[in-house]
């Protein structure tokens, strides 16, 4: 009985996101998914802690890494392909990510100054009725959220700091890594971590 204690404290003082509960685990060696090319199934992701403090030096600034919990920072590097989502993964978190960058996008579009459109000249010089409360109806008409932050362009943003080194997941082919959808992966990475900015603070301050 001692002896079970024993282990069972030794699992708990453990970081939840350095291994897979017991619990979780399948029957060794029992998988419905048999790859066809068996190299394809290793897959080697970074476990050094270190290593991961590195990248929020770099993508957050200076104590970059002293911002969040280690749990969080892992969790928002870790993507739900990685172990089949057994310790966790950034999905929910990438989700209110993802409506912080929209309203930010939609902010920067109402507060810019209005751009004249030609192609609404009206051909009979008829001057329209124009008004200050009306300057900002068709804005998001002409310049959308996804026009101003794509997909792309949070890829390469994380390509720079070299989010790729430290991302925790699992390609279906390794040996194409943009065809696997490195670059939703890299974007669902930055999402969860802007996200997890603002819910750590609202946490603390409880």
């Amino acid at each position: 009985m001692a002896l079970n204690t024993s282990q069972a404290d030794i699992e708990e003082a453990r970081p939840r996101w350095s291994y897979t509960p017991e619990g979780l685990k399948g029957i060794h060696g029992f998988s419905l998914n048999v790859p066809k090319v068996p190299h394809r199934s290793i897959w080697h992701v970074n476990e050094d802690p270190a290593k991961l403090d590195d990248f929020y030096e770099r993508f957050l600034g200076r104590n970059g890494s002293k911002l969040l919990p280690d749990e969080i920072k892992w969790l928002a590097v870790t993507h739900k392909s990685f172990d089949f989502g057994r310790r966790g993964f950034n999905t929910r978190l990438a989700f209110y990510g993802r409506q912080i960058i929209v309203l930010e996008a939609m902010n920067e579009i109402m507060t810019s100054p209005r751009v004249a459109d030609d192609f609404l000249d009206d051909p009979w010089k008829r001057k329209h009725y124009d008004s200050p409360a009306l300057q900002n109806v068709d804005k998001l008409s002409m310049t959308r959220p996804q026009d101003i932050i794509s997909l792309s362009g949070l890829a390469s943003l994380g390509l720079n700091n070299r989010l790729n080194e430290v991302m925790r997941w699992k390609p279906k082919n390794p040996d194409n890594l943009k065809g696997s959808g490195i670059e939703t992966v890299l974007a669902t990475s930055i999402f969860a971590i802007i996200a997890v900015g603002p819910i750590n603070n609202i946490l603390q301050s409880k």
